[in-house]
């Protein structure tokens, strides 16, 4: 009797865990207040950035206005992940290194197109030099600059603005509109602080602007943050490869 009053219950498969751009408690707190937080820590990291000069010594002002940015970006990231860590961002797949390698060298080869456009072939990039030799400390930039600035910037514009952004606008206007929107408002915060920080010339904002929509479309494409961060470590890790050789070359 037990058996047939086991079979005629039936069982009650697995609920599928919706992921974060379907929703959920997930980013429930990724709301407008979080959203604030970041675009405040932005314009803190940005001004702390100015102020660098006048707070450390001229030799190791750089390296505090960088320290700066990276401690005000992580704030909210750390704040964000404090809450709840959305569905199936932080998940990591082997295809994210290719597309990584392949987005980051074609980002790259973009960049120097339009550097090229309106005065022939781009400059060959180098570093200032006295000896030929790359200056000291360059191997510590470009290891930062090419792993820890990337995750960092990453896990803040494509991770928190992007996803809180998406999360706020979903249910009012559909997942497709909220994706393109997002994308949007985490590029114009992204470009911003860029410019803001240090003035660039035309080809770099258009490789900023280039690589955010990228990184963005990668995130909201995939679900996962690991393709941009790929993508902007493999942009950046270039540059730094190029201004080396640039530098012995010369």
């Amino acid at each position: 009797m037990s058996s047939l009053d086991g079979a005629a219950v039936p069982r009650r498969g697995r609920r599928r865990r919706r992921r974060w751009r379907e929703g959920g408690s997930s980013t429930a707190r990724w709301d407008v207040e979080l959203l604030g937080w970041a675009v405040c820590a932005v314009g803190v990291g940005v001004i702390g950035a100015h102020l660098a000069p006048a707070l450390f010594p001229v030799e190791t002002a750089a390296g505090g206005a960088q320290g700066i940015i990276w401690t005000a970006m992580a704030a909210p990231v750390a704040l964000a992940f404090a809450r709840s860590r959305p569905r199936g961002l932080l998940r990591f797949r082997a295809i994210d290194v290719v597309y990584g390698l392949v987005f980051g060298i074609l980002l790259r080869l973009a960049q120097g197109a339009v550097a090229g456009i309106g005065d022939g072939d781009a400059p060959w990039p180098s570093v200032f030099s006295t000896d030929g030799g790359l200056p000291p400390g360059f191997v510590v930039d470009a290891v930062a600059g090419s792993l820890f600035t990337p995750t960092i910037e990453e896990l803040l514009f494509r991770g928190v603005v992007l996803v809180s952004a998406y999360a706020v606008l979903r249910r009012s206007v559909g997942g497709a509109a909220a994706g393109i929107a997002a994308v949007a408002v985490s590029t114009a915060l992204f470009v911003a602080a860029h410019e803001l920080a240090a003035l660039r010339d035309p080809a770099d904002l258009v490789a900023l602007t280039l690589l955010s929509v990228v990184a963005g479309a990668f995130t909201i494409g995939t679900g996962r943050i690991w393709p941009a961060v790929a993508v902007h470590v493999v942009f950046n890790a270039s540059g730094f490869a190029l201004f080396a050789a640039g530098t012995l070359l010369s």
